[in-house]
């Protein structure tokens, strides 16, 4: 497919992006005593029905850090103090098809007690990572609460 500027001095290239619409975002993987916190999304239009870690899009401009922390307020009520950085991994929604690139936290401080405080979410629980794996869960979150929380001797 062609890319078809409006004025010939637009032209940057001639490759053609993937159509794919990709949505950045800061996730938190929010740990305590060897367990994760997860909620199961309300969402029918992105990961549908998923159970999930924490987090959001970031807005232009704004620095994943600073995405994760605003992210948790709004959803659990609760501030990240020193979240720390895992890696980004990148994903497919099976419900949209869209791709995700997501910025991985680890927050095992905040102040505040997590809960509900919008309705992204209709339930949040507290799974040790076997518990976790046999979830409806996206496979790089699997995969991540298996890396950092420690497994039972």
């Amino acid at each position: 497919m062609a890319v078809i500027p409006i004025f010939e001095e637009e032209r940057i290239s001639e490759d053609v992006l993937d159509a794919r619409v990709i949505h950045v975002t800061a996730t938190g993987l929010i740990a305590r005593d060897g367990r994760v916190l997860l909620g199961r999304r309300t969402s029918t239009v992105r990961f549908a029905g998923m159970w999930d870690a924490f987090g959001g899009h970031c807005v232009p401009c704004e620095e994943p850090s600073s995405a994760l922390v605003r992210e948790l307020a709004e959803e659990l009520g609760i501030t990240a103090v020193r979240p720390r950085f895992l890696g980004i991994y990148e994903d497919v929604d099976p419900t949209s098809k869209d791709l995700f690139r997501h910025y991985l936290f680890l927050v095992t401080r905040w102040n505040g007690e997590p809960k509900i405080a919008n309705e992204e979410h209709s339930e949040i629980r507290w799974f040790d990572p076997e518990q976790a794996e046999r979830l409806n869960l996206a496979p790089s979150l699997k995969e991540a609460i298996r890396r950092v929380l420690p497994k039972k001797p």
